[in-house]
Formats: C-alpha cells, structure tokens, sequence
C-alpha cells in the first residue's frame, strides 16, 4: 500500500518532556537558595554578638570550637577593602574568669565567611576552651566602617557548619543540573529515533 508523503504522524515523546529537565533544574537552584538562606540564617542567629570596641561575659563549654566573626555592611565593589579591614583592624581575646588566664585562639584567612542580606561576617579566630565557665571575650577596633557599625559575632561550631551549608547547596544545584541534562538528552534522543522511524516508514514527522 503506497502512503502519501504529505501524511504526518507526531514525534515521540512529546516535546513537552523537555519542561521535566526545567523542573529538576528550576528545583536544584530552588534548594540551593533555600539552604543558603535557611540554613545561614540559622547559624546566624545562634550568634551573641557584640560591638566594637567592647566585651561581654559568656557561658562557654568545653569541647567546642567557637568562630569569632567581624560583621559589617558589606557594599557592593568594596568586599576586598572589607576583607582586610576587618581583619587587620579586629583583634579580639578571651580570658577565663575569675583567673584572667589567656585563652590562645587559633586566627584564621578568612576560611569561614557568610553573607546574610547586606551584612557579611570574616572568621579571624577560633578557639575552645578547658573546661566550662564564665569567660570574657574583649575586642578593639574601629567602631564603624563606611559609616555602619561593625560588630562582633561569637557562635560555637560556626566555622565548620557553615562549608557544610555551602557544600550541601552544591550538591543541590550539581544534583538538579545532572537530572535536568540527563532528562533532556534522553528526550532529545528518543525523539531524533521516532523522526528517523517516521520518515522510514514514508510519513512527516511533526
């Protein structure tokens, strides 16, 4: 039986398949977001912060490492002059009480930092203490920067929760871009088989 060429039969799967891949890529930036925000909003509000210059007493227990942040207002195309303002300018120490003994800290490189709206915190030191108690933590520096005041962030494990938080947003977004790929490429390649078939067979793929 002869088919005329002017037949037509549609492509499969339906091009519509495409929009699962705009899905799982829309979802893996969706939870990427969603971590970053949550999960540093989070951290940050476990903070005790402080101005500077200033100190305060606080309940500190052993066996955990406590981040000392410098928080300012972070404006756009100044985030390299911030860096090194903040650390160069913050110093900060903690005593034990009623001692006064020094406790030594560890500084960091700017290794843990995080931005929450327009405030960004730079780790510049972390430290744990010998046993739990009263401690006083004091820092100097400047009390402003670019006219907002600067402050002090103290949170305990902050240093480490925070790549965690970054790692797992990762993960997210590569996870979302691999099924989004995966989705698309398998799509694209069934329907250049069924237009193949269709054309095999005398009819016009549509």
């Amino acid at each position: 039986m002869l088919v005329a060429m002017n037949d037509t039969e549609p492509v499969q799967p339906s091009s519509k398949y495409y929009l699962l891949a705009v899905f799982f890529l829309a979802t893996g930036v969706g939870l990427m977001i969603y971590f970053l925000v949550n999960d540093i909003h989070r951290i940050r509000e476990s903070m005790i912060r402080m101005d500077v210059p200033g100190q305060m007493d606080l309940e500190l227990k052993q066996h955990v490492a406590y981040a000392v942040f410098v928080e300012y207002t972070a404006w756009p195309g100044r985030a390299a002059v911030s860096n090194g303002v903040s650390q160069g300018n913050v110093v900060c120490a903690v005593h034990m009480l009623p001692s006064g003994l020094t406790i030594e800290g560890r500084h960091t490189a700017a290794s843990s930092s995080y931005t929450y709206g327009s405030r960004r915190g730079v780790s510049i030191m972390e430290f744990e203490v010998p046993h739990d108690g009263t401690y006083m933590v004091a820092c100097q520096g400047p009390s402003e920067y670019v006219g907002q005041k600067v402050q002090v962030a103290i949170g305990g494990g902050a240093s480490k929760a925070i790549p965690i938080v970054i790692g797992k947003s990762v993960l997210a977004l590569m996870g979302g871009i691999a099924l989004a790929a995966l989705i698309f490429v398998r799509v694209a390649m069934l329907r250049l088989e069924s237009r193949k078939d269709i054309r095999e067979r005398g009819l016009r793929p549509v």
